[in-house]
């Protein structure tokens, strides 16, 4: 009985051991979420590469579309900015009255709400690429925990019938 304990606290040792010594950690910043492994920041093609050997296609679709989101955005907020500025600097026209020249902006309120919306596009945009960044991190992460908890019968290389379990 004493020995049937030892194992099993030495065999859920070793699986959490693993389970944290594989998995990914985020730091979420303001715009830009970075995510590392065993304290190194992995860039996006360093993720995609592991997501490829360890088979997480579910997550490398989230990076994928979280790596298209994140310029993107940047791209129209930086538009919309200017899109906001053009339209508070207006226009200058000039006007006679009573032989008296007024000179007037004609700023227009339609480019510079349209220009705040895409600000706030733009920034919706990174925020939810950050969040599918973090999201692919997550599946990766339950995909190594999946695969480490699960165990294979089959035919080993000498052809006799083993358990596999992977760590």
């Amino acid at each position: 009985m004493n020995k049937i304990i030892i194992l099993l606290l030495l065999f859920t040792g070793s699986l959490a051991a693993q389970d944290t010594a594989d998995t990914l950690t985020v730091k979420r910043g303001i715009f830009i979420s970075g995510v590392y492994r065993k304290g190194v920041r992995l860039n996006n093609t360093m993720l995609l590469d592991l997501y490829a050997k360890n088979k997480a296609y579910d997550a490398e679709k989230q990076l994928k579309h979280s790596r298209f989101m994140l310029p993107t955005g940047a791209a129209v907020s930086v538009a919309g900015f200017a899109v906001s500025i053009h339209a508070l600097a207006g226009k200058k026209h000039s006007v006679y009255v009573d032989n008296v020249e007024y000179t007037y902006y004609k700023r227009p309120i339609m480019n510079l709400l349209g220009g705040i919306g895409m600000i706030a596009a733009g920034v919706c945009l990174m925020e939810f690429g950050n969040d599918k960044k973090i999201y692919s991190v997550d599946l990766y992460n339950k995909k190594k925990k999946y695969d480490v908890l699960t165990p294979s019968i089959g035919l080993n290389q000498q052809g006799h019938l083993g358990l596999k379990w992977s760590f």
